[in-house]
């Protein structure tokens, strides 16, 4: 009778320390799994800034291109990416521009007074330039809070266009 009753015991404990180790098993992995899940969200976030903010200055020359369209300006002391627009026989120009820590765009009639301060504010970041490179290629660096920086080149499109038709 003893013997069956450690025997039981023995089982019952050997039940107990395979449900352990499975449970501290499982406890390891989700830890693991959740430190690698926050470290790849983390990542995705710090360059999601970069890239969103690229994108964007990209697909605005998209819409606005045209001749003479793309220009480099001013925004009080920022320097902007120009993009200037006719909407019903008026001329209108989007800044793109870096004030108080955040990629801004500001819509306006050409004609009047840019403040950086009326701007809508679309991203955070710390540094925004814009440079021209040749005649009709600009270059757009940006630097994110973090201190990632990126770079693109802009070539408007409708002055290679332009280009074919005159030499034809």
């Amino acid at each position: 009778m003893k013997t069956q009753r450690l025997r039981h015991v023995i089982d019952f404990l050997f039940a107990a320390a395979l449900f352990g180790v499975f449970l501290v098993s499982s406890v390891m992995v989700v830890a693991v799994g959740a430190g690698a899940y926050r470290s790849i969200t983390g990542k995705a976030q710090e360059d999601s800034a970069l890239r969103t903010s690229l994108s964007y200055v990209s697909e605005k020359l998209r819409q606005a291109d045209s001749e003479g369209a793309l220009s480099i300006g001013t925004v009080r002391d920022s320097i902007s990416l120009a993009l200037k627009q006719e909407y019903r026989g008026e001329s209108y120009t989007t800044y793109i521009y870096e004030f108080d820590g955040s990629l801004c765009e500001l819509f306006i009639r050409s004609d009047a007074s840019a403040e950086p301060e009326y701007g809508t504010r679309l991203l955070e970041l710390s540094d925004f330039q814009v440079e021209r490179l040749a005649d009709a290629l600009y270059r757009v660096s940006i630097v994110t809070e973090d201190g990632k920086n990126a770079s693109l080149l802009l070539h408007p499109h409708s002055r290679d266009a332009l280009e074919e038709e005159a030499e034809s």
